[in-house]
């Protein structure tokens, strides 16, 4: 039995977390739990446990190095431009992803912030939050649709829009900015109509463009190319590498002009036509093009969050945690109740039913009752399985999206992709539960139980104990009564102790 003082360090985390009644279950858990996984580990032997720890200690080294080394590399100097690449759904880790951009940006003096933007679209929430940003940040933003065959639909469309100067490579799609439901079925209630063409339409005149195409990517979910985008004015270049963006961009300024209104309104005029205009803010972009570029590096965590919010990739991690949980459970041994417990809780993140503070601290709160689990049981798997989850929740601090603006088209092959991955994983745990199924009707086939009565021979005399040889098997077998049968000699098996098998003498009759 495991004593209250093999427990203290977990007691006292849990007690943390869970005051009161709460904890004292909690901790009564843990040690039924540790008791019972004592039990079942008493068999392993020496090798296997140094082996096992030899893995470990090599996993913790390379998460050290991993941690170490990932750590962000401020290369942002003075008047240089700051290249940022959005080339996945937008979610919370892109608004993270830009708002650290910008940041970094203003730390280093950037003259010039350049996002590159490919994308089917995402969450309203991030999306407005991103546009926010760009209308907050002290440095000019670019937004340039690339590279040739690139899209910026519904989010995307929204973004550009909100952008101090918009471009589009050649083959680029922007458009498609209705709302849709998770179906891929477009959303056509006046009020999420009215409400986001509003919100396209006001940043167009922000940006002094055209406000009733603006719109239409909403209402009609019209679809543009840079020709047609430039010939409507919603974006103002056309460019296919970035020195020929950066070039076209010498002659300007940038300028937040009021309007007679007293609104505000940002525009790209000419520098040797500033001596006309009245201003409140002004970005001159001469001699950009000889500006130093740096690419911006998001860092580990912003990369692993983008992959946990997609919603494909969140999915395929709940139909796959459901079935390794499942299989698991039936083949124990092999560590997939804990692989599956764990693609479980991420793929719950990734949909955004737990919030990532309880997340990660649950993480942290497994990953260390694992290794004190491992501590008392030397099996291995413990240990690994706490490591992983202690490296993802340190990497975790986000809050997680819905989806209202991914395109129609993302949508139904996001559908597409789950509903293979759903067969597939059928398959794979359909086969599994028929071979457990198989080896179980085996086991009692060949089981002890079904000797009882069964005549064998003996291989080693029983005095009272030896071997005796049945249906072509050897058994360990014990004489009832002590009585001694010697080898050649026929016994009948009445019984068992264990694997041992109770037999008694066999007259044969003449």
């Amino acid at each position: 039995m495991v004593s209250i003082l093999d427990c203290v360090s977990l007691s006292g985390l849990v007690k943390i977390c869970f005051p009161g009644q709460l904890c004292d279950d909690y901790v009564e858990f843990f040690k039924l739990a540790l008791t019972r996984t004592l039990k079942e580990a008493v068999f392993l032997t020496e090798v296997r446990r140094q082996a096992n720890m030899r893995a470990i200690l090599l996993l913790a080294v390379l998460a050290f190095v991993l941690v170490a080394g990932l750590q962000p590399v401020h290369a942002v100097a003075q008047g240089t431009v700051l290249v940022v690449q959005i080339s996945s759904d937008i979610a919370s880790p892109t608004a993270q992803l830009v708002a650290r951009s910008i940041d970094e940006a203003k730390a280093g003096g950037a003259r010039l912030i350049v996002y590159e933007l490919n994308t089917p679209g995402g969450d309203l929430a991030s999306v407005t939050e991103i546009m926010n940003d760009f209308n907050d940040s002290p440095i000019p933003v670019v937004v340039w649709v690339t590279p040739s065959g690139a899209t910026a639909w519904s989010g995307g469309t929204y973004i550009l829009m909100a952008s101090h100067i918009a471009v589009m490579a050649s083959g680029t799609t922007i458009g498609s900015a209705q709302p849709v439901l998770s179906t891929g079925q477009v959303l056509n209630e006046s009020k999420y109509i009215n409400a986001l063409s509003g919100l396209m339409r006001d940043n167009a005149r922000l940006h002094n463009r055209n406000e009733t195409t603006a719109q239409r990517f909403v209402t009609e979910n019209i679809n543009l190319g840079p020709e047609e985008a430039l010939k409507d004015h919603v974006i103002e270049f056309a460019a296919d590498n970035m020195q020929s963006l950066l070039t076209q961009l010498e002659p300007y300024t940038v300028t937040l002009s009021t309007t007679p209104l007293g609104t505000s309104v940002w525009k790209l005029i000419p520098t040797q036509s500033l001596s006309g205009v009245t201003y409140s803010k002004s970005f001159s972009l001469s001699g950009i093009s000889e500006a130093t570029q740096y690419t911006y590096n998001p860092g580990i965590s912003i990369q692993l969050l983008e992959i946990l919010t997609n919603p494909v990739i969140a999915s395929v991690l709940l139909l796959v945690g459901i079935y390794a949980l499942i299989i698991g459970f039936k083949t124990p041994g092999y560590g997939l109740e804990i692989t599956g417990a764990l693609m479980l809780f991420l793929a719950l993140l990734g949909f955004g039913i737990i919030g990532i503070n309880l997340a990660a601290a649950l993480l942290f709160i497994l990953g260390i009752a694992l290794t004190l689990i491992e501590i008392k049981t030397h099996i291995g798997i413990f240990a690994l399985g706490g490591i992983g989850m202690i490296i993802v929740g340190s990497f975790l601090a986000f809050p997680l999206p819905g989806w209202e603006l991914l395109s129609a088209r993302a949508v139904e092959s996001a559908r597409q992709t789950l509903l293979s991955v759903a067969l597939v994983m059928s398959g794979i745990f359909g086969f599994v539960v028929y071979k457990v199924a198989q080896a179980r009707r085996m086991k009692i086939k060949a089981g002890p139980e079904q000797l009882l009565g069964k005549i064998g021979t003996v291989v080693s005399a029983l005095a009272p104990r030896g071997e005796v040889k049945i249906e072509g098997q050897i058994w360990r077998a014990e004489a009832v009564e002590g009585a001694v049968v010697k080898q050649g000699e026929p016994v009948e098996v009445v019984g068992r102790e264990g694997l041992i098998l109770r037999v008694n003498p066999k007259q044969v009759r003449s």
